[in-house]
C-alpha cells in the first residue's frame, strides 16, 4: 500500500512538472482540486482544535500548531478562486466572482478571527480560547452560507 500510494504521488509529480515546464496553464479542474485540498485542511486543522479543546483528545501541546497551520492556510484562501474555477465541479457560487469586493470582506474578516484565534491559543485563558474558536467557526459558517452551494445529503464530497 505505502509503495502504491509513492508510486502515485511521484506520478503526480512527475505529470504536475512536466505541465509546469510546458507552461501550460491552470484548469478549472486542478484549480478546485488544490482549494479543495486547502479548505479540507482547514477543516481538518478546526475539528483537530475542537476536539483538543473540549478535551476530547490529550493534545493540548499541538493546539498552538493548528491554529498555526489554520492561520497559512486561511492566508489562501482568497486565491483558491480564480476565474478559471468558476465552472466545474464545484459547490463554489457565482456571488464569488460577482461581488469580489464583498467575497474580500468575507475572506479578510476569516483571516482576523483566524489571527485571533492563534493569538488566543498561545495564552492561558481557556475562555479565550473557547471565544476565540467560536468567532473563528462563525466566520467560516458566514462564508459558507453566502459562497457555498448547500451539499446533497448523500453527497460525501466537499469541492468547495
Amino acid at each position: 500500500m505505502q509503495r502504491a500510494i509513492s508510486r502515485a504521488i511521484a506520478v503526480l509529480f512527475i505529470t504536475s512538472s512536466v505541465s509546469i515546464a510546458a507552461g501550460a496553464a491552470p484548469t478549472s479542474e486542478d484549480a478546485i482540486k488544490y482549494r479543495h485540498a486547502v479548505m479540507g485542511e482547514m477543516a481538518s486543522h478546526m475539528n483537530a482544535l475542537t476536539l483538543i479543546l473540549f478535551d476530547k483528545v490529550d493534545g493540548a501541546a499541538y493546539a498552538q500548531g493548528h491554529a498555526d497551520a489554520l492561520a497559512r492556510a486561511s492566508a489562501e484562501v482568497e486565491i483558491l478562486f480564480p476565474e478559471v474555477s468558476r465552472d466545474g465541479d464545484t459547490e463554489a457560487l457565482p456571488a464569488i466572482w460577482d461581488n469580489p469586493e464583498k467575497f474580500s470582506s468575507a475572506v479578510a474578516k476569516l483571516q482576523s478571527t483566524v489571527a485571533d484565534l492563534q493569538t488566543a491559543m498561545g495564552g492561558g485563558d481557556r475562555q479565550a480560547k473557547l471565544a476565540a474558536m467560536a468567532a473563528a467557526g462563525k466566520a467560516c459558517k458566514a462564508c459558507h452560507e453566502s459562497y457555498r452551494a448547500e451539499e446533497d445529503d448523500d453527497d460525501d464530497s466537499h469541492s468547495h
